[in-house]
């Protein structure tokens, strides 16, 4: 009886030697298994994060684009042109549209040039020096912007003109530009007048406070050249300066009073 529990432990013993690293490797061997799936999904998702990302991107460079193809310039009178024929000074300088939106240009005569971009008016003076200048390369650079502007009036650091840098701003770029609202501003009562075609004016009310301190850029209006944006003054403002005139004159005489007391 003994001698066949002996040869039972040993089989016993000799089944778990062989057994226990079998088991191992099925655990492993089906970890190893499970990995992939991991992996898998976890590959989906980045794949997804960056579709996701990839839309959002194109769709930022379609803004800009947009955005930038918006705000191109186009060359108008009184711009003045800084134009260089490289290695050749005689031809290069400084030279302004005028009212016709041409420029005297040497050797060739009138240009025309409003409406396009420097681009394409760098273009347009090559092909006029190559009658006379064996293949030039001709730069244009925008010195002075003088053909477009809009205006922003009332309560604001510096009213009057502002000169555009491109064929459209919108209306924060033109607050900025007008060293923004007083604090004797009304600003959720502004006003964007742009004329049209058959002589009326298309009025905007512009809320100025909730687009600077709130963000809300539905109220960023695109200005075109001769549109005009009015800020105006708050009622105690209003109040203040009816009453400045009325209460100066009874202050310095009340000063002056004082003065010949003490004398």
């Amino acid at each position: 009886m003994k001698k066949i529990i002996k040869k039972l432990k040993v089989v016993l013993s000799i089944y778990f030697v062989f057994l226990c690293p079998g088991l191992v490797h099925a655990q492993n061997f089906g970890l190893i298994n499970q990995k992939p799936t991991q992996e898998h999904t976890t590959d989906s998702q980045n794949d997804s994060a960056n579709l996701s990302e990839i839309k959002t991107y194109e769709a930022s460079r379609s803004y800009i684009s947009n955005e930038q193809e918006d705000s191109r310039y186009t060359l108008g009178p009184n711009d003045v042109l800084t134009i260089t024929v490289q290695r050749h000074p005689e031809v290069s300088g400084k030279y302004t549209i005028n009212t016709e939106g041409k420029i005297q240009f040497e050797f060739v005569g009138d240009i025309v040039l409003s409406g396009m971009t420097k681009e394409q008016a760098a273009v347009v003076i090559n092909k006029r020096l190559e009658k006379y200048i064996i293949k030039p390369y001709v730069t244009v650079v925008i010195s002075e912007y003088n053909s477009k502007l809009v205006y922003v009036v009332g309560e604001v650091g510096a009213p009057g003109k502002i000169f555009m840098r491109g064929d459209t701003i919108t209306v924060r770029e033109a607050l900025l530009s007008a060293d923004l609202p007083q604090l004797t501003a009304a600003t959720d009562k502004a006003t964007l007048f742009t004329p049209s075609d058959n002589g009326n004016v298309i009025l905007k009310k512009v809320n100025v406070y909730d687009l600077l301190y709130k963000g809300d850029l539905r109220q960023n209006y695109v200005m075109r050249p001769g549109d005009t944006l009015y800020l105006p003054a708050t009622l105690w403002a209003k109040v203040a300066r009816f009453l400045n005139p009325v209460t100066q004159p009874i202050g310095q005489a009340a000063g002056t009073a004082a003065s010949v007391h003490a004398i």
